[in-house]
């Protein structure tokens, strides 16, 4: 087993194991087309892919690495992962991996996908100056249309950089047809992920308005068997941090009665305490993911821990929009919490995971031995791994969003959200651990192929089918709007 591999479900080299109906086409709208189902008669094939011959890593702690591996897909799932595998059918599809990566699909646990036609928009900004450029500026020019070309593509963009699977604070939601808006152009671009009913609603004059009730209708049109194909529902709450605790009570309580897991921002600097709000109004609990969390004090973290919330760490916002002096990596992994990776705000920071993965591995690294160095000693050794940083970026980001029983790994009966990445190029063909390699050294152009529930969604580093075309259109009108 390689040098760093995570034999342990949740043990990291620092923490030991601690305590619908959108079916209705629009003309912004991009039908995604499922296989043809067999013309009556015709016998049902299973529909196979196998990769073969690729370094496999699995992520998955009884099976391992295979560094000349193949995975076989069935009908959208994973049903072997070995060497010298056959497919069933002459007719499967083969993909050949020699010389390349194979992992699984990564997990974005905090994005705002809206934002997709407005990279790069406020690249010079704090948390301070983000409201009034963002959310109560570019954000209100975006009309329904907008929201869905912005969606769409920000969901492309992220099935570019190989991840497969995304929790959409959609915080753009002004009213029932923006919130339809962003969760078409999710549904649109094939991705798997949560859509996160944010704000801010409706236009009022109350300093601390209700969440939207427009959730409920949501809810209940579309998800109302707990899914709407290969998305779920959930709120995205202002939490204590933006508005009034009692508020934020009534806004947990409308989460709750809907039966819908909770994403608040916490812990940035300058918002107070948070948990410790939650603490006094009895509103901890499991069913909580918490974003940021930088200045959580000790005993936050611990009631975090003890609740059994998760954390999203977003090491490029926090550091760039200086929303804390570090990323939460330490604090949470030390405690044992579920934590994963999140992009956050695209139009401050950029959209893909391999970054997020280098910066919190330096940024925990700098962290943890800062008290060393700053004292003018040699640091004796370092801590967290490479393949530390793959585990926040797939199975333990699907652990925050309670998916892990579905993606993450690379284990037979899960989803087929697999990702190749080229390692030939001779900035990625290295010497040692190939996962390390890929850290610290791959983007989205190394990734090769991108494979979502079996559906092959990039191909030889190139996204497939005409719907991209169609999106980039539709977000070079949306910025022709938002510029005019």
């Amino acid at each position: 087993m390689p040098f760093g591999y995570q034999i342990g479900p949740i043990k990291y080299w620092t923490a030991p194991i601690a305590a619908g109906r959108l079916g209705e086409q629009s003309r912004f709208s991009l039908a995604f087309q499922p296989p043809l189902a067999p013309k009556k008669g015709q016998p049902i094939m299973p529909r196979e892919l196998l990769i073969k011959g690729g370094h496999v890593v699995t992520v998955d702690p009884e099976l391992g690495d295979l560094p000349a591996g193949d995975v076989l897909v069935t009908d959208g799932v994973i049903t072997a992962v070995g060497q010298d595998l056959k497919p069933a059918s002459a007719a499967a599809e083969v993909i050949d991996a020699a010389g390349r990566l194979v992992i699984p699909g990564l997990v974005d646990t905090h994005r705002h996908v809206w934002q997709g036609a407005i990279g790069g928009y406020t690249p010079q900004i704090t948390g301070a100056g983000y409201g009034p450029a963002v959310l109560t500026g570019i954000a209100l020019k975006h009309s329904p249309e907008d929201v869905y070309a912005g969606t769409l593509w920000g969901a492309l963009q992220a099935l570019d950089a190989g991840i497969t699977t995304i929790a959409d604070w959609a915080h753009n939601d002004q009213s029932p047809a923006h919130a339809d808006a962003d969760l078409r152009g999710l549904r649109d671009s094939g991705i798997r992920g949560y859509f996160l009913y944010g704000g801010p609603g409706p236009s009022t004059g109350d300093p601390n308005p209700p969440h939207p009730a427009d959730a409920r209708r949501m809810r209940d049109e579309y998800f109302g068997s707990g899914r709407y194909g290969r998305l779920r529902m959930g709120m995205g709450l202002r939490g204590p941090a933006f508005t009034s605790a009692d508020r934020n009570a009534d806004d947990f309580a409308f989460a709750r009665d809907l039966g819908l897991p909770i994403s608040i921002h916490a812990g940035m600097a300058g918002t107070g305490e948070s948990v410790a709000v939650l603490r006094r109004y009895g509103l901890l609990g499991a069913d909580i993911n918490y974003v940021h969390g930088n200045f959580l004090t000790d005993r936050e973290w611990d009631l975090v821990a003890e609740s059994g919330g998760t954390l999203t760490i977003t090491p490029s916002t926090d550091m760039l929009m200086q929303f804390g002096t570090f990323p939460a990596t330490g604090p949470a992994l030390g405690r044992g919490i579920v934590s994963g990776l999140g992009i956050d705000t695209i139009c401050s920071a950029g959209n893909d995971l391999f970054s997020e993965m280098r910066l919190a591995l330096a940024a925990e690294r700098s962290r943890a031995n800062a008290a060393a160095i700053s004292s003018d000693k040699m640091a004796p050794a370092v801590e967290l791994h490479q393949r530390d940083m793959l585990r926040l970026a797939t199975v333990d980001g699907a652990r925050v969003w309670h998916l892990d029983d579905e993606i993450g790994t690379l284990t037979p009966g899960k989803q087929a959200d697999i990702v190749i990445i080229d390692l030939r190029s001779p900035h990625l063909d290295g010497f040692g651990d190939p996962v390390a390699v890929m850290v610290l050294g791959a983007g989205p152009a190394d990734v090769e192929t991108v494979i979502v529930g079996g559906d092959v969604v990039k191909r030889a580093g190139q996204l497939t089918g005409d719907r991209v075309a169609q999106a980039r259109e539709l977000m070079h009108t949306t910025r022709r709007h938002l510029r005019g």
